[in-house]
């Protein structure tokens, strides 16, 4: 048995394999400027979330040198699908806590601390007037299964309970409403999420940077970061660099950065994102008439929006465990959106794009010190608001000198077991979940078929 629309074949090639964010606002071409001899914080890694802790150090008096290897933004901070939620997943840190053990903060503690990140994330972007298509239109979860549909509407509660989510559950009857698919057996709506342009967003904390007087060094790369008697000397593309502090903002990227702890930790996953040509105004009305972010329930899940003005139709998902050529992710993703969406049959892909997403062992982000050295990493797919979020509670624990109130500043953070920073155990994990996903699909349709007999 197969999905309807699996053999949907790609209509084009001719799409451009850059973000679609790009196209208004690519990452910035800085000419390189020359290091300082020493600084007060080093930060490495000019995302969000280093972008942020930069911005915070620097209106507090700090002088910052902010290092990234490639152009500010380069990688996942403008290459995602532009969700902005607290986006933690319970079950999972549950099933973690479960398995292992270990003693932790609660999960209503930590609801609190992921709530707090969309709060300061929707305060941060009005109130330093970042022009970046922000809207607070919600999100849906959407039941690939009857039985998934059960789980959501258990869930509802919870979400409501911890997060005053403003969560409800549409039945398959009643989801039309908000989704123009009959591939779902209802959805769950959450009105407490939002979502933005993440290309423009990076260019507002760049500007802010800049007014600021953050040291920027786009295209260098660190290559070595030691601690002495009394400082850290950083080697770099750009030559020698000394800091009284060291932030690492790498999360993905952290293989990159072999020297510090991180890599044995953080799990870089492919994540692949395809764009459509403007479609008629019915069929975008049609597909998402809310214009809310959405995701299936599946293990190797999808998920949706429409841009920013409301003309295409944005479709994410996990075309192969690592990085492929967008050729070959667009192949992919078409026949999946295809098979959700068969209303966009034939519509032309004009972007298809991929960057790497940071997870971690125990489905929680971090943030904390290794010898020293101050990091924040493993956003877990959810990366807007919880890297904005805490790059300004690692600037905020470095100028007060003193462990700041944040749930996610954690001693423990666990290393994944025979892992060095390169993720061989993917190819199984998507083969399992692939094999799963299908077996649902398959109940799914002969449970169906039972009930109408």
């Amino acid at each position: 048995m197969t999905e309807s629309g699996a053999s949907a074949r790609l209509p084009n090639r001719d799409f451009r394999p850059a973000p679609f964010w790009w196209d208004e606002c690519p990452p910035p071409e800085e000419p390189p400027a020359p290091l300082p001899a020493r600084c007060d914080v080093a930060i490495v890694g000019g995302g969000i979330g280093g972008l942020c802790a930069a911005l915070e150090l620097a209106r507090h008096g700090a002088a910052v040198a902010l290092l990234e290897a490639d152009a500010f933004g380069f990688n996942a901070s403008t290459r995602n699908s532009g969700g902005v939620s607290f986006g933690l997943d319970l079950a999972k840190v549950a099933r973690w806590a479960r398995w292992t053990g270990r003693k932790g903060p609660g999960i209503a503690e930590l609801a609190k601390g992921a709530l707090e990140s969309l709060v300061h994330t929707e305060d941060f972007i009005a109130r330093n007037a970042i022009d970046c298509d922000y809207h607070r239109r919600g999100r849906l979860s959407c039941a690939s299964t009857p039985r998934h549909f059960e789980a959501l509407s258990r869930r509802a509660e919870t979400l409501n309970r911890l997060f005053d989510a403003n969560a409800r559950v549409l039945t398959r009857s009643e989801q039309h409403a908000e989704i123009g698919s009959e591939r779902f057996h209802g959805a769950l709506v959450i009105e407490r999420s939002g979502q933005l342009n993440p290309a423009r967003y990076v260019r507002g904390l760049i500007r802010l940077c800049e007014e600021a007087k953050v040291s920027r060094h786009a295209r260098t790369l660190v290559q070595r970061v030691e601690r002495t008697k009394t400082s850290f000397r950083l080697t770099t593309s750009a030559g020698p660099l000394e800091a009284e502090a060291v932030i690492v903002a790498t999360n993905a990227q952290s293989a990159r950065l072999p020297c510090v702890g991180l890599r044995k930790r953080v799990i870089p996953v492919a994540s692949h994102i395809i764009v459509t040509e403007p479609l008629p105004e019915a069929l975008a009305e049609q597909l998402i008439p809310r214009r809310r972010t959405g995701a299936d329930s599946r293990r190797l899940l999808a998920y949706f929006r429409r841009t920013p003005d409301g003309s295409r139709f944005l479709y994410g998902s996990r075309a192969a465990p690592f990085e492929v050529s967008p050729q070959r992710a667009a192949e992919v993703l078409y026949r999946r959106m295809v098979a959700s969406f068969p209303s966009l049959a034939g519509v032309r892909i004009t972007h298809a794009w991929g960057c790497k997403v940071a997870f971690t062992l125990d489905a929680l982000p971090h943030m904390g010190e290794i010898d020293g050295v101050h990091y924040l990493a493993g956003c877990n797919g959810n990366g807007v608001a919880m890297m904005t979020y805490l790059g300004q509670r690692v600037a905020r624990k470095l100028l007060e000198r003193a462990r700041t109130a944040c749930v996610f500043d954690r001693a423990e953070f666990p290393r994944v077991p025979l892992y060095d920073g390169r993720p061989w155990f993917l190819p199984p994990a998507a083969a399992a979940y692939r094999a799963l996903d299908f077996l649902d699909t398959l109940s799914s349709h002969y449970g169906t078929k039972a009930r109408q007999a």
